[in-house]
């Protein structure tokens, strides 16, 4: 294995209506993916038809009846190294998440700066009050989603990949191993998110958090199953997706200043982390 060898660690729940876009979509940037899948629905079968997927764990084979955190990638982790060697980036992945910016090229950059670790801003795409009688879940889901507001918070979802890295199983909101560097590289590539993608989806990611909250699911369940109006269908079109008020924007096929072509210097974008507030 080379240093310019490239490791997905992906982590599913109950993603059946998207994942087959997002890993067509996400399986081009890697040699070889590592799955650990918590679903009840047909999520796993089609994560197991793509050939770029060596090995997919379920989480109840791991811990049967218990909850998982994030640090059971610590499985996917071991079973990588063992099979593909201590050297190039490995990039965390979910379920509905397609990356915008080319994590091979992120993690060139990263190498020639001697960083280990990478943060990644999300776009959280969801769908919008203007869309209420215009939706028909009929198209595409990425087609058809097409409002987002800027990531509440950066993400590490790439680091170096070396010997002596790990994480604590009972760890939980870490996606960073023990034993990487702090020293982070100096832009912000970006990925879509799509936190609310339909009807059906968004009732049933409530549901399921209302039953029992486990790792694989956002935390912003635990905000939105405190209150009922959530399972109003009305509520899941929506003028803002988070409590924090970001900036919707609708997509037009331009991400602006995010695009990995036009995004200004870091320390720029660092200044105008905040800047994006309605």
């Amino acid at each position: 294995m080379t240093s310019t060898q490239h490791i997905g660690l992906l982590m599913t729940y109950n993603e059946e209506d998207i994942i087959q876009e997002t890993l067509s979509h996400n399986s081009q940037f890697f040699d070889a993916i590592y799955a650990l899948d918590g679903s009840t629905d047909k999520t796993a079968d089609i994560i197991r038809s793509f050939d770029v997927v060596k090995s997919l764990i379920k989480d109840q084979d791991l811990y049967p009846k218990r909850t998982i955190k994030d640090g059971v990638r610590q499985f996917l982790l071991e079973k990588a190294q063992a099979e593909c060697g201590y050297e190039g980036w490995f990039t965390l992945l979910h379920g509905d998440e397609l990356l915008v910016d080319d994590p091979r090229k992120i993690a060139a950059k990263a190498d020639r700066q001697k960083a280990e670790r990478i943060n990644w801003r999300p776009l959280n795409f969801f769908l919008h009050t203007s869309q209420k009688d215009s939706y028909t879940a009929e198209t595409p889901i990425t087609k058809e989603v097409l409002f987002y507001e800027p990531g509440v918070n950066l993400e590490i979802r790439q680091f170096k990949n070396k010997k002596g890295i790990f994480y604590d199983l009972n760890q939980h909101n870490n996606l960073v191993p023990h034993g990487i560097s702090w020293k982070p590289l100096f832009d912000f590539p970006i990925f879509r998110h799509y936190v609310v993608r339909s009807v059906k989806q968004f009732e049933s990611r409530l549901y399921n958090a209302s039953q029992s909250y486990n790792g694989f699911n956002n935390s912003s369940d635990k905000q939105d199953i405190q209150h009922p109006e959530a399972f109003d269908y009305n509520h899941i079109f929506r003028d803002h997706l988070f409590t924090s008020s970001k900036q919707v924007r609708k997509f037009d096929g331009d991400y602006q200043e995010f695009c990995p072509f036009k995004r200004p210097h870091f320390f720029k974008q660092y200044l105008d982390f905040h800047k994006y507030r309605a």
